[in-house]
């Protein structure tokens, strides 16, 4: 590896603060658990948005305008949440006017507690300005009526969101990029509905504003993780529902093929509803369920008592259609905790289809209600669980492991770089996007060696120059430690030459002394001699 200095070019500055946040938290990892491959297909994008924003220095009013983003869009969500409160509290204004809601004299009391709590507010810098836009949004409903106030607040919604898709787009720069750019950017388009649905609100209907309440989906990310545990296996949710389907027209078909008469629901009829005008057209639909269990044989001994003696009007057949039927099914077997059972005739036991109406009602209960639902949410709960667990995982990655090489904080640990200064000066993330801009600006005849590799292999999109699970630090620490060890051995070894000669030189010693022995018993003679004495 070789280290590179080089100079940061002037463009790089007006990198934003905002872009580098989203980069760094959202740029996704590889097969191989590396971030470098995404960090460079984007590096086309950064750098088109640095040219962006230079050339928003030269227009002052539209870039304060982007500078505040973030301000214009919680002054949007703030907007429509209090709009949608006076359409709550006042909807339809006529009848809040006439019930004295705004001639009593709580509303100016309460005007001016919210005047004092927004004064005391400002100097805690807790809740802002809220209190005092509460306190103008009442004293303009006292004074305005509620249909004018509604009328600026909306006005001014729509004027705020239209200053924010400004300042989204001098941010982004997305007119830049073209209309198909535009097209596909679901950003743009979100925000773009968002002004359309003011526009409806303010002079179509004021009920369309209810509408805007969605961004909080859009501004907070466990509500969105919620709707992505719904979409991201919507293919399993879907498949699933169509089983429930299959089974709900199935048991529909034998239900009107044996169990037509059990399906008889009780109603209750709008008074202006042509059962008034017509009192004998439910009697004769008593009359011809009871013609049908006759031609059926079937006993209608266990019918509801109710069924004779109360109002004829109360009751309906539900199932003398295939249609009929199915709707029934899917309405009020699916909705019931039960299941269909719930909702049908209590038979007898001594009618001969009671065994089958214990059967159908339990295997509805046990396979729609149990298994096939419980498939559904089991899918829906899983998928959350995923995302939080990625979510989880995904911070972790970002405080624990280098977003370039890729090496983990434990790497460092004794070692004479930490892992906060490798990843600040070592491993900075925004040096290697400030040396790719720096390649694609320089003339190419003014290269260095290094320069015109880079740029060879950027050229290529061949991204082995970027160093994968290694660093410097840890390469120099890793030759120390490699010197030491041969400075170790070498000191070893020379203590073991010293031991060695001087055992030599004892054995020498050793050795002559042995020899002089010998010669001395060579010049002497010896004899053996037996010993004969009597003791």
């Amino acid at each position: 590896m070789e280290q590179i200095i080089f100079p940061v070019p002037g463009i790089c500055e007006f990198l934003t603060k905002e872009t580098k946040y989203r980069l760094f938290t959202t740029t996704e990892q590889d097969e191989q658990g590396s971030k470098v491959s995404d960090f460079f297909d984007q590096s086309s994008f950064l750098h088109n948005e640095m040219e962006w924003q230079k050339k928003l220095r030269s227009m002052p009013l539209m870039y304060w305008f982007s500078r505040r983003m973030t301000l214009w869009g919680s002054i949007s969500f703030n907007l429509a949440v209090f709009i949608n409160i006076i359409i709550a509290f006042f909807y339809p204004y006529v009848e809040a006017t006439s019930m004295g809601v705004l001639d009593s004299p709580l509303i100016s009391l309460l005007f001016w507690i919210l005047i004092c709590f927004s004064i005391m507010a400002l100097f805690t810098k807790r809740y802002g300005v809220r209190p005092l836009l509460v306190a103008l949004i009442l004293r303009s409903i006292y004074y305005l009526g509620i249909g004018l106030t509604l009328n600026i607040l909306g006005a001014l919604n729509l004027t705020n969101k239209i200053v924010f898709v400004v300042s989204f787009v001098g941010n982004r720069g997305t007119f830049i990029r073209g209309y198909k750019a535009m097209i596909m950017d679901v950003e743009f388009l979100y925000h773009v509905g968002y002004i359309v649905t003011s526009v409806l609100g303010l002079f179509v209907h004021e009920l369309f504003y209810s509408i805007l309440l969605f961004d909080l989906i859009y501004r907070e990310e466990t509500l969105f993780n919620v709707i992505k545990s719904v979409t991201r296996n919507g293919r399993s949710i879907l498949l699933t529902a169509l089983l429930a389907l299959i089974l709900v027209y199935l048991f529909s078909i034998v239900g009107f093929l044996f169990l037509k008469d059990d399906f008889i629901l009780e109603v209750d009829r709008l008074p202006d509803s042509k059962a008034k005008d017509d009192p004998l057209g439910m009697q004769r639909n008593v009359e011809t369920f009871v013609e049908s269990c006759s031609s059926d044989k079937i006993s209608c001994s266990a019918a509801p008592t109710a069924l004779e003696a109360a109002d004829p009007e109360q009751w309906e057949r539900a199932c003398d259609t295939l249609l009929m039927c199915i709707v029934t099914v899917l309405n009020h077997g699916l909705r019931n905790g039960g299941g269909v059972g719930d909702i049908l005739r209590k038979p007898s036991k001594d009618e001969s289809l009671f065994p089958a109406r214990v059967v159908y009602d339990l295997l509805f209960f046990f396979i729609v209600i149990i298994i096939v639902l419980n498939l559904i949410f089991g899918v829906i709960i899983d998928t959350f669980a995923d995302l939080r667990s990625e979510k989880q995982k995904k911070e972790e990655i970002l405080k624990t492991t280098c977003f370039i090489c890729g090496l983990e904080r434990d790497k460092f640990d004794n070692k004479t770089v930490s892992f906060e200064e490798h990843i600040k000066y070592e491993h900075n993330m925004w040096n290697y996007l400030y040396f790719i801009v720096l390649v694609r600006v320089k003339n190419k005849t003014d290269y260095t060696g290094p320069e015109s590799y880079v740029a060879q292999m950027i050229k290529n999109k061949n991204l082995d120059w970027f160093p994968r699970m290694r660093a410097m630090s840890l390469v120099s620490n890793e030759g120390e430690g490699e010197q030491n060890e041969i400075r170790n051995l070498q000191d070893k070894l020379n203590t073991t030459m010293k031991l060695v000669s001087h055992l030599t030189s004892q054995l020498n010693e050793l050795k002559e002394q042995m020899t002089e022995q010998r010669k001395r018993r060579q010049r002497m003679g010896f004899v053996d001699v037996q010993n004969t004495m009597n003791h």
